[in-house]
C-alpha cells in the first residue's frame, strides 16, 4: 500500500497522496528421491562459524554446473551445500523451475543439467506435492526470483514461516509499486518471516543514496538467520545504492507505533480470519503466521492516520480476508482518509487450510 493507493485481491497498493495529512510449506521428496536433511537441522557447511548450523553431508556424484541464463546469485565463497533443490519461478511467476539435487559450491549455485527436472505452470503453491515435489521449512533450499536469491532452511527452534507462494506473487506486485517511486530512502518488511520479500524491495528500491532496509519479526531466529552467509544481505541494490541494514526481533506493531516514518512499508501478513473475527470481533495484532487479521487492519489504519504523505503499502491479502467485517470497516476508513487503491497482481492460490488445524472452517465459506 502507498499512502494513496489502495490494494486488493491477492495484492494491493495503498498510498496517500502528497501534500494530505492522514485524516492460502522444506523439503520431503516423494517416492525414490532423497529426504535432504533431518527436522532441525538442516545440512550445510562454511569454512568459518556461520548462524546456520547443522551437519555435513557427503558430496552426490552427479556432474555440476553453474547455468548463466538463470542468472542465480553468487553466495561468499565459504558457503557449502550440498544436496539441495533449486527453485525458480520465472518474471511473472507464470512458470516455476525445480532442479531437485543441485549444490552451492564455492558460493556457486550449481545444477545438474540446463534443463529442469519439475516445470510447473501457473503454480498456485511452493510445494508441488502432485509433481512429486515438497520441501519442508526445516529443508534446504535455493530459492530464486528475479536476480535475488537465498538458501533457505528454518534453523531450530523458528516458528516464523518458510517462503511460500505469496513470497514471491507479493514480490511480483512489489516490481510496479516500487517501479515508479522515487526515491525510497527507508523501506519495512513487517512480519519478514524469512526475508526474502525484505531483500527484494531493498535490491529494487529506486532514488539515490543510501537507502535503510528494516526486516521485523517477533521470531528472534529469523534475525539470527538474516545475518547468515546463506540469506546474503546485500551491500548495495541493484542501482549500487548502499544498503542499511535493520535486523530486528520485536513485536512489528510496537515498533510501527513508535517509528512510522517509512517510503515502503510491505507485509505478507496472516490474512485468514478466525472465527471471532468472521463473527465481528478483531483478534490481537500479534499472534502465528497463519491465522488472524488484526495485523491486517493495524497496517491500514497506520496509514490512513499516520503514516507520512506519499508512504506505500504494499500488502497481501485473499478474498477470505473480507470475510472480517473489521478488515472492511478498515478499507473504508483508509480510503475516506484520502488513500487511493491499486491492485497489483490478482492470481488464485491453493488455501492452505492445515495450517487450522482439526477446527471448523464453516466461518469461511460464503453463505
Amino acid at each position: 500500500l502507498r499512502q494513496k493507493t489502495r490494494g486488493m485481491a491477492c495484492m494491493g497498493l495503498f498510498s496517500r497522496r502528497r501534500g494530505e495529512s492522514p485524516g492460502p510449506k522444506t523439503r520431503s521428496s516423494l517416492g525414490p528421491k532423497r529426504l535432504h536433511g533431518a527436522s532441525g537441522s538442516p545440512s550445510i557447511s562454511v569454512t568459518s562459524p556461520s548462524t546456520v548450523s547443522g551437519s555435513s553431508v557427503a558430496a552426490s556424484s552427479p556432474t555440476y554446473e553453474a547455468v548463466g541464463e538463470y542468472d542465480f546469485v553468487s553466495f561468499p565463497k565459504s558457503v557449502q551445500v550440498p544436496n539441495l533443490p533449486v527453485v525458480y519461478f520465472d518474471d511473472e511467476v507464470e512458470q516455476q523451475l525445480i532442479w531437485e539435487d543441485s549444490q552451492v559450491k564455492d558460493g556457486q549455485v550449481q545444477v545438474t543439467s540446463p534443463t529442469p527436472d519439475i516445470r510447473v505452470k501457473n503454480p498456485v503453491v511452493m510445494s508441488n506435492a502432485s509433481k512429486g515435489f515438497v520441501v519442508q521449512p526445516y529443508e534446504l533450499r535455493y530459492l530464486h526470483y528475479r536476480k535475488v536469491g537465498l538458501v533457505f532452511a528454518r534453523p531450530a527452534g523458528g516458528r516464523f514461516m518458510q517462503p511460500s507462494i505469496d513470497t514471491i506473487l507479493v514480490c511480483r506486485g512489489l516490481v510496479d509499486a516500487l517501479r515508479d517511486m522515487k526515491p525510497v530512502q527507508r523501506l519495512i518488511d513487517v512480519g519478514s518471516g524469512s526475508g526474502f520479500i525484505g531483500k527484494f524491495a531493498g535490491h529494487y528500491a529506486q532514488g539515490t543514496g543510501p537507502v535503510e532496509v528494516t526486516l521485523v519479526d517477533i521470531d528472534p531466529v529469523a534475525s539470527m538467520y538474516y545475518q547468515a552467509r546463506t540469506f546474503n544481505a546485500d551491500a548495495a541494490t541493484a542501482t549500487g545504492r548502499q544498503i542499511q541494514w535493520r535486523f530486528c526481533a520485536e513485536d512489528a506493531v510496537a515498533l510501527l507505533e513508535k517509528d512510522c516514518d517509512f517510503d515502503v512499508i510491505v507485509s505478507n501478513p496472516p490474512y485468514i480470519p478466525t472465527k471471532s473475527e468472521a463473527a465481528g470481533k478483531l483478534s490481537p495484532h500479534s499472534g502465528g503466521f497463519w491465522e488472524g487479521v488484526g495485523l491486517v487492519v493495524f497496517l491500514l489504519d497506520l496509514l490512513a492516520q499516520r503514516a507520512k504523505p506519499g508512504t506505500k503499502l504494499v500488502l497481501m491479502v485473499s478474498s477470505l480476508t473480507l470475510t472480517a467485517p473489521a478488515v472492511l470497516e478498515a478499507l473504508e476508513r483508509t480510503v475516506k482518509s484520502g488513500c487511493v487503491l491499486k491492485v497489483l497482481l490478482e492470481r488464485e492460490i491453493a488455501w492452505k487450510a492445515w495450517y487450522a488445524g482439526p477446527h471448523s472452517l464453516d466461518h469461511l465459506l460464503a453463505k
